[in-house]
């Protein structure tokens, strides 16, 4: 198994390009896509070469955008058999990709604006004036492809014999994260006012994601939000597992680098120990009505 892995830093300016080229993927799914609850709709598909929309309904007619990271390519074609291909290289700035990309959904007819301003990003230039991120680092790129595959491993193990509403990992293009949820069927009302969090935040769950890193916590991390979050764990934090796992109250969720996954004996198992301690705290702390059977075994045989 590959070992290997990027922080955030050491790729930043290709980690942050690639972002903005899946952020308009992921607005033209968001103008196109039926609304489901959570912002489900949004969630990008991880694949074997890469990342892409998925079928996104128009009319008469299917298409998709699909981001060929192991060839460095997107593929823009319809259910017609109408295509079109945007190269993927360094120079090519995200004001140029956005010109592309557009005039590929026009030339499949599906022509489709967006919002051009980024989402949950520390630098939102908007799309069509962004010619200061043109980094594409394709050995970089197959990394980031690599630790995805994973994550998605390590998090579908944990999610995949839940019970009732369960999201499986994909990829969020807001925050370039690899994410899923297990959902209690419990109303939880939101407090805040603002879009995302108000279409998000309404109903107990529990988040599990990977994420590459970002400004302010530049290592490549597994993580766990608890919603309602929690403020503090108290004397549960003896709990958590692997040992170099952490809470972090300020963000209020569970934390464990993929450094530390990938220096443990079993990559794969440590981070489903993370993900099943963090979600036993949360339980002690606001056990859910259904827990019982929601973690109940299921009974295929071997």
């Amino acid at each position: 198994m590959d070992k290997r892995f990027l922080n955030y830093p050491e790729w930043q300016d290709t980690a942050d390009t690639l972002h903005m080229f899946l952020q308009m993927a992921g607005k033209v799914k968001l103008e196109r896509s039926y609304k489901r609850p959570g912002w489900s709709h949004v969630r990008l598909d991880l694949t074997i070469q890469g990342i892409g929309t998925g079928i996104i309904p128009v009319e008469d007619r299917n298409f998709e955008i699909f981001f060929n990271l192991a060839q460095h390519h997107v593929n823009v074609q319809n259910s017609l058999g109408t295509r079109a291909r945007i190269p993927l290289g360094d120079g090519l700035s995200v004001a140029a990709f956005h010109q592309q990309l557009m005039g590929a959904l026009d030339d499949i007819g599906t022509p489709t604006p967006i919002n051009t301003t980024p989402q949950e990003f520390y630098d939102p230039i908007p799309f069509d004036e962004d010619y200061q991120h043109h980094a594409y680092d394709q050995e970089a790129v197959e990394l980031f492809l690599a630790n995805l595959h994973f994550a998605h491993r390590a998090l579908a193990g944990f999610l995949s014999p839940m019970r009732g509403k369960i999201d499986m990992p994909a990829f969020w293009f807001g925050t370039m994260d690899l994410a899923g949820n297990v959902f209690s069927g419990q109303p939880a009302p939101y407090s805040g006012s603002d879009t995302i969090g108000r279409n998000c935040y309404d109903e107990r769950f529990c988040e599990v994601g990977f994420w590459p890193g970002d400004t302010k916590t530049p290592e490549p991390s597994f993580y766990v939000l608890p919603y309602p979050f929690l403020a503090s764990i108290g004397s549960y934090g003896t709990l958590l597992m692997p040992e170099r796992a952490q809470f972090l109250a300020s963000e209020n969720e569970f934390l464990f680098s993929l450094e530390d996954a990938f220096a443990a004996p079993d990559p794969q198992q440590a981070v489903l120990d993370f993900c099943r301690s963090s979600f036993g705290i949360q339980q002690r702390l606001d056990r859910w009505k259904d827990l019982d059977w929601i973690t109940e075994p299921l009974t295929y045989p071997k």
